[in-house]
């Protein structure tokens, strides 16, 4: 409702006590009497709220009649409330940024926080470079069982010559002889050949052994090292994983982006809760000052007007809230008018029966003397 009703602080109402349930020759005085208290008592509230409204509209008049200089005090005060009522709207329809368990977090652990997101991000990156590592000696420890596997299948095959070059030259030496024998012919020159050839081959032979025997060692020992070397890159993957996944908990993020979005709308909800209390520092103020200036001006409901501050400031909305209070003033007029008449009709219909109430009539008596106190006239226009 439109300017409710002030609590009453007077005790006005009509107080009346029944009479007994007795009829007299169909002549309910009961019921009638109990129809004019409630009429009596709708009449009070009637009045009640009609001098309320009346109230009102003569605040509005102040209003209108106000010095420039207040007058402008009021409208900026007003125009400062519905400005500062939408920002504290605007703030609360606003989603929270972060939940309120973390928020409570990072602000007990605020000062710690930027130190903590730089400590991740450097123990991030070193997961990076330290996987990377470890992907390359993984491909330096399998390259070296190739090369290792290679140079074992080489030295198989080199032996496998050794032998030919050994059958071969045993064959050369064995017809050179069965031609000295049987034709006896000087086969001394091909065997030296034989012998020289044998003994190249032979030299390249083992060389080459020597060779692929030394790369075998080699490619056992640099695969050893790199193993040394990976164990060692493990055990520092682990201590630095153990620091990520405890921040990762102890904060409750996935990674080191999360933690700073996460951080960054702390900061902003920081911001907001900040804005929100000057808001209403200012709210307040703005309210203080508005009462201030209507209360100097002898209002009857100075407060009321914190919520019709739009009105305030909108001349056509106070047109439309001065023509609701005339037409419910104009209603309450024809109620207390209906109530009136009411109670006119019920009185004189007691009255009429006077003589039928026989022992009841002082109880009668008493409630007619409490409604003839009662104000009966009904305000005209103004």
């Amino acid at each position: 409702m439109l300017f409710k009703r002030k609590k009453k602080t007077d005790d006005t109402q009509l107080h009346i006590e029944s009479i007994p349930d007795e009829s007299t020759k169909g002549f309910n005085v009961v019921e009638i009497c109990e129809q004019m208290v409630d009429a009596a008592r709708e009449l009070e509230d009637n009045r009640t709220e009609y001098a309320l409204v009346t109230n009102y509209l003569t605040d509005i008049e102040r209003m209108e009649n106000m010095s420039e200089t207040d007058k402008k005090t009021m409208n900026d005060a007003a125009a400062n409330i519905l400005t500062l009522e939408k920002t504290r709207s605007d703030f609360l329809k606003t989603k929270n940024r972060i939940s309120d368990s973390q928020y409570a977090q990072m602000q007990q652990l605020e000062d710690e926080i930027p130190r903590a997101i730089k400590r991740l991000e450097k123990n991030e990156s070193s997961l990076d470079v330290i996987n990377k590592d470890l992907r390359y000696l993984e491909g330096e420890k399998v390259q070296f069982d190739i090369d290792g596997e290679y140079a074992k299948s080489r030295q198989r095959a080199f032996r496998v010559y050794a032998v030919l070059l050994v059958i071969f030259f045993a064959v050369v030496v064995a017809v050179c002889t069965l031609m000295q024998i049987v034709y006896g012919a000087d086969t001394t020159i091909f065997m030296l050949i034989g012998a020289l050839l044998s003994a190249v081959a032979g030299s390249f032979v083992l060389l080459t052994y020597q060779s692929y025997s030394d790369e075998v060692k080699s490619a056992a020992a640099s695969k050893n090292k790199a193993v040394a070397l990976e164990n060692r890159v493990k055990i520092k993957y682990v201590s630095i994983k153990n620091a990520v996944d405890y921040t990762y908990e102890k904060y409750h993020v996935k990674n080191s982006k999360e933690f700073v979005y996460n951080y960054e709308q702390y900061l902003l909800a920081v911001k907001d809760k900040e804005r929100f209390r000057r808001t209403n520092e200012d709210l307040e103020y703005n309210s203080k000052k508005l009462v201030s200036v209507l209360s100097k001006n002898d209002f009857y409901d100075a407060r009321v007007w914190l919520n019709y501050t739009n009105a305030i400031v909108d001349h056509k909305e106070m047109v439309e809230q001065k023509h609701e209070l005339i037409v419910r003033r104009q209603k309450l007029r024809g109620r207390m008018s209906c109530n009136v008449e009411t109670i006119t009709r019920l009185r004189r219909e007691i009255l009429s029966h006077r003589n039928e109430l026989g022992d009841r009539i002082h109880e009668v008596n008493r409630i007619l003397n409490k409604i003839a106190e009662l104000d009966m006239e009904v305000q005209s226009e103004d």
